[in-house]
């Protein structure tokens, strides 16, 4: 017979996601010297999309901006910290801004000399974040005498995993499959 799918429409507030990206930032800090940790700037990235999507009503701008504020407030909200996007396409519409590169490139030109990514739009390895920020933006910042961090891939951390069970637990219980 035909299969029963249900689809989770969103779990970017999800407490267990939310502190796995808090702890993946806090370990990324610690790889800065010990007396700049608390004053480095994040760059909380995603994937850029076409600007039409915001025409249509789509949530992702705003549920991106809501999962870097939950991170912060986990971090106790004091670092410098700004969204952006990256890996736009090479297409002649309108991509979602600001631009990681040149958030980037205006952090270093303020004096900041230590900047971490965070790229909280990507759950696991992704070849866009793996040659956007650390070769692209890296290569970027050694130009202009500043280091980059980017926080690891959540992965398969224990917390994601957590989330991502209570995710579908809530929802096969919600269609009555539990």
């Amino acid at each position: 017979g035909p299969i029963d799918v249900a689809f989770v429409s969103h779990w970017f507030d999800h407490p267990r996601f939310l502190d796995a990206v808090a702890d993946r930032v806090r370990a990324a800090l610690r790889r800065f010297p010990h007396q700049v940790q608390d004053q480095v700037p994040i760059i909380f990235t995603a994937h850029s999309l076409p600007q039409r999507i915001l025409a249509d009503g789509d949530p992702y701008p705003e549920q991106l901006r809501a999962s870097m504020a939950g991170v912060m407030s986990r971090l106790g909200g004091h670092h410098p910290h700004e969204f952006a996007f990256q890996s736009a396409g090479r297409s002649h519409q309108p991509w979602l801004g600001p631009d990681a590169g040149a958030v980037l490139e205006r952090l270093v030109s303020a004096g900041n000399r230590h900047v971490l990514i965070c790229p909280i739009g990507f759950v696991a390895d992704h070849l866009e974040v793996l040659y956007d920020v650390d070769v692209e933006y890296r290569r970027r910042a050694q130009e202009l005498g500043a280091r980059i961090e980017r926080t690891d891939s959540l992965n398969a951390h224990p917390l994601l995993i957590e989330a991502l069970a209570d995710l579908v637990t809530t929802t096969a219980r919600e269609r009555g499959w539990v």
